[in-house]
């Protein structure tokens, strides 16, 4: 994130590095003039090889990684900020705090990618990248699913039942 300080919305057409933060999202491509945070924040993450949320609402990263309280935060966590109405809001990575202020290092803070100062107050979630070793293993085939088990053990159940069933009429009725 660090190597793009300094990166400006054009005054006139759009500046190709800010379209690429949507590509890098996985978000689809716009104008510059849409807010471009959680694009920024999607591009940096991916480029670290971690998945963002794909989406170009700040707010969506409320539920991202893993929570993290404002007194724990590292450079590098993500910070969701309120903004306006409830589904609105702003996303950066955490650079530091000091006293009512956190410094967040994001994209379109004035159109541009740098470190700015905000009220903690704003602060909704911070929120940490999850190591991959702390998820679960991941299911190698359709068998090690439990949901599959569990289907096929109430398939089972049922025509196994229907079996007794069938097994109970005559002849005829079970033509």
């Amino acid at each position: 994130a660090k190597a793009d300080e300094g990166v400006w919305e054009w005054a006139e057409g759009d500046n190709p590095r800010v379209l690429a933060y949507y590509k890098e999202a996985g978000a689809p491509q716009t104008r510059d003039e849409v807010p471009w945070c959680a694009a920024f924040v999607g591009a940096v993450l991916a480029r670290c090889g971690v998945q963002g949320t794909g989406s170009l609402l700040a707010r969506s990263y409320e539920s991202w990684g893993r929570s993290v309280r404002l007194e724990e935060a590292r450079p590098g966590d993500v910070v969701v900020l309120s903004r306006g109405q409830p589904w609105q809001g702003h996303v950066a990575f955490f650079d530091s705090a000091e006293g009512d202020i956190v410094r967040l290092l994001g994209g379109n803070q004035g159109d541009q990618v740098n470190i700015r100062a905000y009220p903690k107050s704003r602060v909704v979630a911070v929120r940490r990248a999850v190591d991959p070793r702390e998820l679960p293993a991941r299911r190698r085939s359709a068998t090690e699913s439990t949901t599959v088990q569990a289907t096929t053990v109430q398939v089972a159940a049922a025509a196994g039942g229907a079996f007794e069933a069938l097994r109970s009429l005559d002849g005829t009725a079970q033509v």
